[in-house]
């Protein structure tokens, strides 16, 4: 089995233990979604397509298993670490990646390392398109029209 899979056990298998099935339904779909787009990002930007998609698979495990999103970012960078840690399947460097990427994912406004602006991409594609009602807010058009273009879509008027 492939690193991104054996990870992917790990995280569904949490998420299966949700009881609500409103938080756990989201949990799967969110995170495989943001998995594949962190795949697809990473590799058209040259990064670790493997890597990404661990990143987008731990995510928000920690805002999943608490049912809370606040400080979902800080906090579930550290429990990134700590799974991570206990399934071996990374580098101590790539530990590190995956983990600031986390950190960083729910900060729009700042530029981070590319790892952590794939992640913050990756997430907010899937939260745009997948509730299209909820709209795009101020901090996030300006990131949306960048990525359109970095994918060769129109801009949006």
């Amino acid at each position: 089995m492939d690193r991104v899979s054996m990870a992917e056990a790990f995280v569904f298998g949490r998420f299966n233990q949700i009881g609500d099935a409103k938080w756990r339904t989201r949990a799967v779909y969110h995170s495989h979604a943001v998995s594949l787009l962190c795949a697809l990002l990473a590799d058209k930007r040259g990064l670790d397509p493997e890597v990404a998609a661990i990143a987008g698979l731990l995510h928000d495990l920690y805002a999943y298993e608490k049912q809370d999103y606040a400080d979902h970012a800080h906090l579930g960078a550290a429990r990134a670490r700590e799974v991570l840690e206990s399934l071996g399947l990374t580098t101590a460097a790539e530990n590190g990646l995956i983990a600031s990427a986390i950190y960083h994912h729910d900060d729009l406004t700042l530029t981070d390392g590319p790892m952590d602006e794939l992640l913050k991409d990756a997430d907010l594609i899937d939260n745009a398109l997948s509730r299209p009602a909820r709209g795009i807010k101020e901090n996030e058009s300006a990131r949306i029209e960048k990525i359109r273009a970095e994918l060769g879509l129109p801009a949006r008027m």
